[in-house]
């Protein structure tokens, strides 16, 4: 049984038992290597402080880099077999572990103020088992998000322990005036720490100066404000010495705020109902494992404010102020998608779920103790996973320096989302190329444009697809690197994820601005206004012997009174294919297939300079919107395939790198040379959208090859019979009995016809 929570400040055994052990389990499973983007400034930053360089990024953190550097020397005389990235790693970590145990003590702390602050018929006779503050202080321990953090070489748990240290010394100033002064004191420390913690402390701050008024103005300037300002000074005034002063520090953080506004997802630049929505969503429900148990925590917790309104008015009036404040700021300025931002609203969110159980009465402990074990089950497998893994990014930098004893390449080009990685790691003698944000394979068309022949390598973010503008029959030697935590909701936002090692000889074409051969590359090209239809654009291809044969497709957007669009396909300057592209309701595709009997003319370059142009018909008019989406070319006798008539435009989201397409009723896939293929088909469940299983056949030649009824995910190999696909003219036919049409079913202007949502379409010849 629990023991009974006493009237006076002080924290039981139990607790301090509970603490121990977070710690001590904790301690087992410090991450192995640095992961997220922000972990690997805060090592560079134990290298060297310069917040302008990002090391760390603004704000500073300078007293988490103070805390890390000295834990980095211990870890480095205890385990000095350990790499450089692990020290750092563990060194950043274990003030995550230390962290979570104070900040369960803290919160203990707080809790019991809350239940104090109530009436006493409520406070004082929750004895036992029904104790509030004790069951709110276990459930948060066991919290999946709490659990996860508190491995992680990252500020989060740091931060929010301090904070709360000074929020349980503000609220014992009522009984303790001298505590006013040590809390304002550590809440100045705690910006330096983690600056958001401001939300969680100030509030509380400002309430506890206006209830000590009486005190004179005298003693609240020269005590609980200069306290304030001493642990404030404590590290901002180093901070900017070794930022170069107010100016560099200022600049720095300019360019901080710029770069989170310009590319981050948050509420205040997109206020949306679906933002909103999205927003709640990864703040309340995500860190509790995105799962009912999130659901019944919420729900909880919203009833529990109902409670503490009705029942607790003063208690309901300092949770708000302690965290309300923080939620708000996380809400609108935060990428929510980057769960690790919500652990501040934790502490608030079990103390009012435990409010809420306890009007079971004798049931409470009960049910407290069943979302207890629910969340440990959830909570504890992860944080044992994530402690055993190197990332990915890591894993694959040694791969490469191991490989690269035997056969460097030339150069290491990256996404920019691996840049970090590469900065921080040992890589021996590999030379890396700085990657240019969104233009990235531009590195690889600069390189092999300039003559570069060797071998190079790419460390990519899987979720980026811009790769697709380099011949795909170059982009077969990938070694796939995978986290198995990285689909956890805990670890949402985490950059990079997964990670592909490419390794790049000579590649048939590359293209270079202006492609939309996705929809991330066809984003870029519109608001950087380098498509076709602005201008040429361009592809390499390499000379070879022999007759070569090309597919190209793309759309005409065709808003209201568009003329046709007339485009050229010329090598060297030598127009090789001109077609006329008429406008359609809701947009016309197109698909061509052209031989190259002749091959590529003979030229003094190695790579031929294939151009695309477009114009209006007539030339006088402005040229339509136009995007080029497909395009291949190969020797004559490589299989080459395109997506003809009744496919719809391809889709991706950003976030999780997750690319789809929709077929229609009919869709028609198109390959050359007409051979035996064999077609894989990966699907979503067709069940989501209608009542009962669609009748899905493939066929050729009017040939139906292959017929299913899918009614979960699925994947489907079909081989096509070679003398179905010359008969058939090279057409192999996807068709589905049942259509979605999401217009009329979400009330929306969406006037597509849907058949299947397809994630991958393969198409690959028999082997002989």
């Amino acid at each position: 049984m629990f023991p009974s929570v006493r009237s006076e400040p002080g924290i039981p055994s139990l607790v301090l038992g509970i603490a121990a052990v977070y710690c001590a389990a904790h301690l087992a499973f410090l991450a192995p290597s640095l992961e997220d983007i922000d972990s690997i400034n805060f090592a560079l930053g134990l290298r060297h402080f310069d917040v302008a360089s990002h090391q760390p990024h603004p704000p500073g953190y300078p007293i988490y880099i103070a805390l890390g550097r000295l834990s980095k020397a211990v870890v480095g005389v205890l385990a000095p077999s350990l790499g450089m990235i692990r020290v750092e790693a563990v060194a950043l970590a274990i003030w995550s572990a230390i962290g979570g145990g104070i900040a369960l003590l803290a919160a203990f702390s707080i809790f019991s103020s809350l239940d104090r602050a109530g009436p006493a018929s409520d406070a004082a006779q929750m004895t036992g088992f029904r104790s509030t503050a004790m069951w709110a202080t276990v459930l948060l321990a066991a919290a999946p998000l709490f659990w996860v953090a508190g491995a992680r070489p990252m500020s989060d748990i740091p931060g929010l322990a301090i904070a709360m240290v000074a929020q349980a010394l503000i609220l014992r100033s009522s009984t303790k005036r001298s505590s006013l002064v040590a809390g304002a004191l550590v809440a100045g420390l705690a910006a330096g720490v983690r600056v958001q913690t401001a939300c969680l402390t100030l509030p509380l701050l400002v309430l506890a100066l206006i209830e000590e008024r009486r005190a004179g103005v005298w003693w609240l300037v020269s005590r609980p404000l200069a306290a304030l300002a001493v642990g404030g000074v404590a590290w901002v005034v180093p901070m900017l010495v070794l930022s170069g002063g107010l100016d560099g520090y200022l600049r720095a953080l300019g360019s901080q705020a710029g770069e989170d506004f310009a590319w981050a997802g948050m509420l205040w630049t997109s206020p949306t109902p679906r933002r909103l929505v999205f927003a709640l969503w990864d703040t309340f429900v995500l860190p509790w494992d995105a799962s009912v148990l999130g659901i019944v925590v919420g729900g909880l917790a919203v009833a529990g404010a109902v409670v503490a309104l009705l029942r607790h008015r003063r208690a309901a009036l300092l949770i708000t102020l302690a965290f309300a404040p923080y939620v708000v700021f996380h809400l609108l300025f935060q990428e929510t998608i980057h769960t690790r931002y919500a652990v501040p609203t934790l502490p608030a969110m079990v103390w009012l779920a435990v409010c809420a159980t306890s009007l079971a009465g004798r049931l409470s402990p009960v049910i407290n103790g069943l979302v207890v074990l629910v969340t440990l089950v959830l909570a504890v497998p992860v944080g044992i996973a994530y402690g055993r893994e190197p990332h990915p990014a890591f894993r694959a930098i040694d791969a490469m320096r191991t490989s690269a004893t035997a056969a460097p390449p030339a150069a290491v080009y990256s996404h920019y989302a691996v840049r970090r990685p590469l900065q921080a790691a040992d890589l021996g003698s590999l030379r890396v190329v700085e990657p240019r944000r969104n233009y990235e394979w531009l590195g690889l068309v600069d390189y092999w444009r300039g003559g570069g022949r060797a071998p190079i390598w790419f460390l990519a973010d899987p979720r980026r697809t811009d790769l697709a503008l380099i011949d795909p029959q170059s982009r077969r030697d990938v070694t796939h690197f995978h986290w198995s935590v990285v689909d956890r909701p805990e670890l949402s936002g985490t950059r990079p994820a997964d990670v592909d090692w490419y390794r790049f000889d000579r590649p048939g074409w590359f293209a270079g601005e202006g492609w939309a051969l996705t929809p991330e590359t066809g984003g870029i090209a519109h608001a950087s206004g380098t498509g076709v239809d602005r201008r040429p654009i361009e592809a390499w291809v390499r000379r070879r012997s022999g007759p070569l044969h090309l597919l190209i497709g793309g759309r005409h957007f065709s808003a209201a009174g568009d003329p046709p669009a007339i485009v050229e396909l010329a090598i060297d300057g030598t127009a090789i294919e001109t077609w006329k592209v008429d406008p359609g309701p809701g947009g016309a595709s197109f698909l061509r297939l052209a031989d190259l009997a002749a091959g590529l003319p003979p030229g003094s370059e190695e790579y031929a300079r294939l151009t695309v142009t477009a114009r209006a018909e007539p030339a006088a008019r402005p040229t339509p919107q136009i995007a080029i989406r497909q395009f291949d070319i190969q020797p004559a006798g490589t299989l080459i395939f395109g997506f003809g008539e009744g496919w719809h435009e391809e889709e991706y989201d950003n976030v999780t790198g997750v690319r789809w397409r929709w077929t229609s009723g009919r869709s028609v896939l198109r390959v050359s040379p007409p051979e035996a293929v064999i077609v894989t088909l990966r699907g979503e469940s067709p069940l989501k959208y209608f009542d009962v299983p669609p009748i899905v056949r493939v066929s050729a030649d009017s040939r139906v090859v292959d017929e299913f009824r899918p009614d979960a995910d699925f994947e489907r190999r079909v081989t096509v019979p070679a003398d179905a696909v010359r008969n058939g003219g090279g057409a192999i036919v996807i068709e589905t009995d049942r259509i979605y049409m999401p217009g009329q079913a979400e009330g929306t202007a969406d006037r597509r016809r849907l058949g299947l949502r397809l994630f991958e379409i393969r198409v690959h010849p028999v082997a002989p």
